[in-house]
């Protein structure tokens, strides 16, 4: 017997919409970030650590299905232990936290779009719409930091196996955890049918 346990890690990049997300439901735990309730609303769990997108799921929550987390102000940065500049974080890496915390050793990341290369790494399918209107929108310098981070975390991690769903076009930043493993959406596709 398995004593793998599944989670998807549900962000908000663009890449993600070559997923049709109720593929996922019944084949792991699912973790969603932010607006995805807009689109999608049969995930276990829902992650923000903006304070307007905290607001607006709090307004909402009676019509959202899964269970909402907001962690609590200081997990909304980078770890202290990475550096003593902490950047704020975002919830797609909290979402993985919270996931490892819940004992899951597979992590599927989907929609992480970040770790791309060129102007594809910053689209967002929520662009323009509220609380992710052009001033809230990172940029392609963001990215780089973004990604040493999620290197430095996926590392911190050794027993989990993090698998970040790329598409089968575009390449994507350097990482150097052992644990990480990029697989292109076809692929990723492939498995979900079998």
């Amino acid at each position: 017997m398995s004593d793998n346990k599944i989670a998807f890690i549900v962000g908000n990049g663009k890449s993600r919409q070559a997923v049709d997300l109720s593929s996922l439901v019944g084949k792991g735990t699912i973790f969603g970030c932010n607006a995805l309730w807009r689109h999608f609303d049969n995930f276990d769990y829902l992650v923000s650590i903006d304070d307007r997108m905290i607001e607006e799921l709090e307004a909402k929550k009676e019509m959202i299905k899964g269970e909402i987390i907001i962690p609590p102000e200081d997990e909304r940065w980078e770890s202290a232990e990475y550096s003593p500049q902490r950047r704020r974080s975002n919830a797609g890496m909290n979402a993985m936290l919270e996931a490892i915390r819940r004992g899951h050793n597979i992590l599927y990341c989907l929609g992480f779009d970040f770790i791309l290369e060129g102007d594809k790494s910053i689209e967002n399918v929520f662009a323009g719409s509220k609380n992710y209107e052009p001033h809230t929108q990172s940029n392609t310098s963001d990215n780089y930091f973004r990604v040493r981070y999620c290197d430095w975390f996926v590392n911190q991690h050794e027993h989990v196996k993090f698998v970040f769903v790329i598409p089968d076009d575009v390449a994507t930043k350097p990482m150097q955890s052992e644990n990480i493993i990029g697989m292109k959406t076809c692929t990723f596709l492939s498995k979900l049918t079998k």
